[in-house]
Formats: C-alpha cells, sequence, structure tokens
C-alpha cells in the first residue's frame, strides 16, 4: 500500500521528463537553477497510513556537464535549504528547525559528483558526495537524460536515509527514508 501510495505521488512530482523543456547546453554544461529544473520530496510517516508529504525547494543553483558526444559526465548542485517548502506552512516550518534541516546552523546542502558510469543509451548512475544537514555522505543514484538540439533533459527518482544525516526526528513514527526527485528540464512549482 505504502508503494502504491508513493508511486501515485511521485508520479505527479515527476511528470515525462522529456515532454518538459530542455535546459540549453553551453560548453558542455547545462546551468540548472529552479527556472528550468526541480528537486522534490517525498516522507512518509512509518506504519499503514504512511500519510505521504510533498515538497520540494525553491531556491537552488548547479550545473549538469555533458561530454563532446553528449554522454553525461558530472552534475552538481547548491541548495539553498532555507527555501524548502511543502503545501503545509506549519510542516514547511517544522522541517526548517533542528528536528531535520536545521537550516539556521546548515542553510545549504550541496551535492558534487565524484563519477558517472554510462549504462544503456540515455541512462547513467551518478555517484558523488551529499552534504546535508551538516554531514556529508556518498550517494548513488540513476539518470535518465536526452540531449537534443534545444538541450539537456534529465531525470532521476532515488532516496536517501535520513538518519545518516543525523536527522533522527520522529524515530518509528517517521520513515528514515525519503524519496527524492530531480528533473532537469521543468520548473519549480511551489503551492
Amino acid at each position: 500500500m505504502r508503494t502504491l501510495a508513493l508511486g501515485l505521488v511521485l508520479g505527479f512530482v515527476t511528470a515525462n521528463v522529456f515532454a518538459a523543456n530542455a535546459v540549453p547546453v553551453d560548453k558542455g554544461a547545462a546551468a540548472i537553477s529552479a527556472a528550468n529544473s526541480k528537486i522534490a520530496f517525498v516522507g512518509t510517516h512509518s506504519g499503514d497510513k504512511p500519510d505521504p508529504r510533498v515538497g520540494g525547494f525553491g531556491k537552488f543553483t548547479g550545473k549538469v556537464t555533458v561530454d563532446s558526444t553528449g554522454k553525461l559526465t558530472g552534475v552538481t548542485a547548491d541548495i539553498d535549504a532555507t527555501s524548502i517548502f511543502t503545501a503545509i506552512p506549519k510542516l514547511t516550518d517544522h522541517l526548517k528547525t533542528a528536528d531535520f534541516l536545521e537550516v539556521r546552523e546548515y542553510p545549504t546542502a550541496k551535492f558534487e559528483s565524484t563519477k558517472v558510469t554510462p549504462g544503456k543509451e540515455g541512462t547513467a548512475t551518478v555517484t558523488g558526495k551529499l552534504t546535508l544537514h551538516g554531514k556529508t555522505q556518498e550517494i548513488s543514484f540513476p539518470v535518465t537524460y536526452s540531449m537534443s538540439a534545444e538541450g539537456l533533459s534529465l531525470k532521476s527518482d532515488f532516496t536517501i536515509n535520513r538518519g545518516e544525516f543525523g536527522m533522527t526526528y520522529g524515530a518509528g513514527k517517521v520513515d528514515d527514508k525519503v524519496s527524492l526527485s530531480v528533473v532537469v528540464g521543468e520548473k519549480t512549482t511551489a503551492p
């Protein structure tokens, strides 16, 4: 049941990336921001009624790099943690506190790829360092991407364990796994 609910929510969050607008590539790099990309998340409560909580970040910058053949070579992002949003103002405020992101002390989250492993055409696995809540962990996630005359489109859906980043509030009531969705070529929209 939780998988179905999460799938429906992620389906809402991540529409078909290749129907989205491509981001222009200049000198091997596509500059990303909330104006042309989105970083969204889904957190759930533990138990039979997962009560998914959907949100995202309204401010971030970064780049996706490709080689001369259009193969993905890297991803970086600087995320303004204070720009987190959900449809529930009270939840948004709580996520900014020491219980979760602690944005006063850690106002920025960062990702920098260290390796890109090519897969089948238009796919790859990106490995890199994610810094969140003042802690850095290595993560890997799958991406699907396409290059066209208009530029680059990219989509990735994956999970992280919030406990690995020192966010343990609500243990046993809030799942440690947080689903993330990154779409390059689809503008961020806050509720």
